[in-house]
């Protein structure tokens, strides 16, 4: 009888833990249904300034092809203007929310206004990322994550500042000197932005920052001292209020890159009120980090 029970039991928790994985996936079926008639109600908001170059340009150390996001300014194709150039991580966040389902950064609507007002004017390049974003954008292995074994974050660095920089510049009427050169990225986009910069100081003149991974290693705090002189460069931090352990390493590095002659003239920090680590801070950001890091244009 004791035995009987025993088995009635065990047969019950397997019940039990069928009845909740069957619940579990149901649940995770219905979210899947819901965010995909949620995606089916959205509509493209691309600027007609915008191309998406599927697969157009090869990246050697991968083997494998890459899509880019193009934004070309209104006139581009009646003028002979030259134009300086932003190149961003993520780049299927940048113009469009149905491409990105959710809240894209209106890069395009922000470089329209700004162009319609009589403001400066430029080309932007978006790099999709891989599949592995994890690894394609950390430039080091973190101690935090001790099974972590490989990461290309250099390699991919290096690939955007020479294949995708030669190409963008041999495709397009671009003011290719390093003055008007920018990377921008968010997120472990925004920790490749600042490794860029400071890794690339004779390709990058000015970087947007926004809400950086520089908990990944601190060797980020390191890499100023790459650069030889900061007076030319422009760096744009930005990070949401909510994000506070992200907000501290932004007043971290500001605090070091003051150190090295950077001033209010050339570095800027925003922290966006009410907001966290998502595309909304950056969307915002990106409203002030445009023309002010275009000053000097």
């Amino acid at each position: 009888m004791f035995k009987k029970r025993i088995l009635q039991f065990i047969v019950a928790l397997v019940i039990m833990g069928l009845l909740k994985y069957g619940y579990e996936k149901i649940k995770q079926f219905q979210k899947a249904k819901q965010h995909e008639a949620y995606v089916a109600t959205l509509v493209h908001t691309a600027s007609p300034q915008v191309q998406i170059l599927e697969d157009i340009i090869q990246v050697d150390y991968l083997n494998q092809t890459r899509t880019l996001s193009l934004y070309l300014p209104k006139h581009y194709h009646q003028d002979t203007v030259s134009y300086p150039v932003f190149y961003f991580l993520d780049g299927q966040s940048l113009f469009d929310e149905k491409i990105l389902e959710g809240a894209e950064w209106q890069i395009d609507e922000v470089l329209d206004s700004i162009a319609a007002a009589g403001g400066p004017e430029a080309i932007v390049v978006g790099i999709y990322s891989a599949e592995d974003r994890l690894t394609e954008y950390k430039p080091f292995l973190s101690p935090h994550l001790p099974k972590e074994k490989v990461v290309t974050g250099v390699e991919h660095a290096e690939w955007i500042a020479t294949d995708v920089k030669q190409w963008v510049d041999q495709t397009y009427r671009t003011k290719h000197e390093v003055d008007h050169t920018y990377i921008g990225g968010a997120s472990l986009g925004g920790l490749m932005s600042y490794y860029m910069i400071t890794t690339f100081p004779d390709i990058y003149g000015g970087a947007i920052v926004f809400s950086p991974s520089f908990w990944v290693n601190d060797k980020v705090y390191e890499l100023d001292d790459q650069v030889t002189d900061f007076s030319s460069k422009r760096i744009f931090l930005n990070a949401g209020e909510i994000e506070k352990p992200t907000v501290e390493s932004v007043e971290k590095m500001y605090a070091i890159l003051k150190d090295r002659g950077m001033t209010n003239d050339n570095l800027n920090m925003d922290v966006e009120l009410d907001e966290g680590h998502w595309h909304m801070t950056w969307r915002k950001g990106f409203k002030k980090a445009f023309p002010w890091i275009l000053g000097n244009q």
